[in-house]
């Protein structure tokens, strides 16, 4: 299975049933399109025709389109590839209901916190780079997070409670990052490599949740935590939480194994680094598949998110418990 990223001067076209990409100069790939797990299109350079479009929408394969020097991404997929009046119904009741609402909510953020602490601990077993009274002020911080968020009393602050634990994480986690990368700290869209990487990923991310709540029948636009906006993708961005940590360990990874790089004056990343932040993501969302559903042997960046989403679906529709997905890559 494959990611196919498309950046710079190109054209994305149909071709004997498979998406081929040409560049300015003339060279030209093909990927069949049943091991084409999702295109993302980097820049503002780059054409697609409607006959491919229409092709990786009809397969369900997500197209995911980046600006790189903005804030702008899209993602473009069959709306109304599958579910039901019954499915969706049931979300908007429960989360038109503040305890219902609360009660999705509150597991989504203490998994992305669990995660976080997991990879906290894993990166300070293998790599001590920080102070060990650091790293326990940061593990306990967390840990006593959780705890809060175990009662917390509505959604906002849950929001409070998430944004706490993961500047916890952050505090710490800049030490892991090489010093010549002269990270500071997350901030999105600031326009520096490091954060550049975790934008990026992060909509990629954006891209593979989202088919993962069409195919379930779920409406991505209404969410639990997240705020609804027009147009706003609150329950892509509610799921993407669980696994964020991923994104955060792949480029922690990744940022010791090559030196990436944006080009001059740009939040555009450059082609290598796209190149290894991609593998790092795909690696780690096939392995942990692997890892969390055992009987799925073939390596695959959908099965985690799909079989996660499915199970959330499950519980809002039937109101049942949810017991969400954490990344922990020490296990």
């Amino acid at each position: 299975m494959a990611i196919l990223i498309v950046e710079g001067v190109a054209k994305v076209y149909r071709r004997s049933g498979n998406i081929a990409v040409v560049d300015q100069e003339g060279n030209r790939v093909e990927v069949p399109l049943p091991d084409l797990d999702l295109v993302v299109v980097i820049g503002e350079r780059a054409q697609i025709t409607s006959s491919a479009m229409l092709t990786l929408i009809s397969q369900g394969v997500p197209l995911v389109v980046v600006s790189g020097k903005t804030d702008t991404y899209g993602v473009l997929f069959d709306v109304v590839q599958v579910g039901t009046v019954g499915v969706r119904s049931s979300q908007y009741r429960c989360f038109d209901d503040s305890y219902c609402r609360l009660k999705y909510a509150r597991p989504l953020v203490g998994s992305k916190l669990k995660g976080l602490y997991n990879v906290l601990r894993y990166e300070y077993k293998y790599h001590k780079v920080v102070h060990e009274e650091d790293y326990n002020h940061a593990k306990h911080g967390i840990l006593e997070i959780l705890e809060n968020v175990k009662s917390a009393r509505d959604v906002d602050e849950l929001r409070e409670l998430e944004a706490e634990g993961s500047k916890y994480f952050w505090n710490i986690a800049v030490s892991f990052i090489p010093e010549k990368y002269g990270f500071t700290g997350r901030r999105p869209r600031k326009g520096d490599v490091i954060n550049s990487a975790m934008d990026f990923l992060y909509a990629v991310l954006y891209g593979i949740v989202t088919k993962g709540i069409v195919i379930s029948g779920l409406d991505p636009f209404y969410g639990c935590i997240h705020t609804l906006k027009s147009g706003r993708l609150s329950l892509t961005y509610d799921l993407s939480e669980m696994f964020k940590p991923i994104a955060f360990h792949a480029v922690i990874q990744a940022s010791r194994k090559a030196n990436l790089e944006t080009f001059k004056n740009s939040r555009l990343l450059k082609p290598r680094a796209i190149e290894v932040l991609v593998k790092h993501l795909y690696y780690r969302l096939s392995k942990e598949g692997e890892r969390v559903y055992k009987e799925y042997k073939r390596k695959s960046i959908w099965h985690l998110p799909v079989r996660e989403i499915s199970k959330f679906k499950e519980a809002v529709t039937k109101q049942l418990e949810y017991d969400p997905y954490v990344y922990d890559p020490t296990d």
